[in-house]
């Protein structure tokens, strides 16, 4: 059955990077009547050229509707140029990230619908990993969805192992906060081909029939090297390293070691932050993401000791605060 596609308007529209101009952003990082450093006829001249190039990479794709969240998005938009197309010349990859990153886990869970199509065009606009998690359908169609087949009955009426693509597409996923909108259901096809080259994607996957989906996504978009998935599973481990992806231990590391992990194919572990042995897991030759980091200045610290970055359901707490002196220019 035909998957029903996702109801989009020509006037739906969210702040672009197109607004994000020099002014805008020295303006923004000012406070008072202080007036903001001129912009350079240099500086103008950069930004224009790489926002053509974004707009000009971004042309045909799909929107949604806005998806606000208040107090939060109204002020990163202006303060925020994650790594994105815009920061790099290149689209990024898994080896090219400046850690530490923040992983969005299921999307940004606590902040956005869980693992919706909003929830992953947020996390690309700010510069978050999409940490999404995947499932299959009742007709093999895979999709975004936390859980098992066999979740999903408090939002769609019926488990994911029951459901169409169409079934599924017509549900709504509930906001985690009230000043939030609900989402979007999205296929892992969709999100993909909207955002493969904007950003690295962190799919977890605990099947076959996921993992044949995700490479064979990032196969065709040859984007192999922007891929990081989640398992705990060895198999579906070594079907990944063979693939030229990374594989990411997600299950509990205690009892193994990172010799252990890189010996089944796990290039990648995530790791506790007070876990007792951090610093030994930051000490190997496997890359570290950490979960359970409780600020910025953590973050930052650990990241300093070699963590590529952290695995969090809301990726504004471990935003930095601002710069003030950096922001002068």
């Amino acid at each position: 059955m035909a998957k029903k596609k996702r109801d989009r308007r020509d006037d739906d529209r969210i702040e672009s990077l197109a607004d994000l101009t020099p002014e805008r952003v020295k303006g923004s990082r000012r406070s008072g009547t202080e007036r903001a450093k001129p912009v350079s006829a240099e500086e103008r001249a950069a930004w224009e050229e790489r926002v053509a190039e974004a707009e000009a990479a971004k042309a045909g794709r799909r929107t949604f509707a806005p998806l606000i969240v208040a107090g939060v998005a109204a002020a990163a938009v202006v303060g925020l140029i994650g790594w994105s197309v815009l920061s790099a010349e290149e689209p990024p990859t898994a080896e090219s990230l400046p850690a530490p990153v923040i992983a969005a886990d299921g999307g940004g869970a606590a902040v956005y619908p869980e693992n919706s199509a909003e929830a992953v065009r947020e996390n690309v606009r700010f510069g978050f990993m999409p940490a999404v998690d995947l499932v299959e359908l009742g007709d093999g169609t895979i999709a975004l969805g936390a859980g098992g087949p066999e979740a999903g009955e408090d939002v769609y009426g019926k488990p994911y192992a029951d459901l169409t693509a169409e079934e599924f597409a017509d549900g709504t996923i509930p906001a985690p906060r009230e000043e939030t909108n609900s989402g979007s259901p999205a296929m892992w096809d969709e999100v993909y081909e909207d955002f493969s080259t904007d950003t690295v994607f962190m799919p977890s996957v605990d099947s076959d029939a996921a993992l044949d989906a995700v490479l064979t996504s990032a196969e065709d978009a040859e984007r192999i090297d922007a891929l990081i998935v989640r398992t705990d599973d060895a198999a579906l481990a070594e079907r990944t390293a063979d693939a030229g992806a990374v594989a990411l231990f997600d299950g509990d590391p205690e009892g193994t070691s990172p010799a252990d992990l890189a010996a089944s194919g796990f290039g990648m572990a995530a790791v506790s932050a007070d876990a007792e042995d951090v610093d030994e897991w930051l000490a190997s030759d496997v890359g570290v993401w950490l979960t359970g980091v409780g600020s910025a200045q953590q973050l930052t610290e650990l990241g300093d000791a070699g963590a590529l970055g952290a695995l969090t359901e809301d990726p504004f707490a471990l935003q930095p605060a601002e710069d003030e002196d950096g922001a002068e220019g």
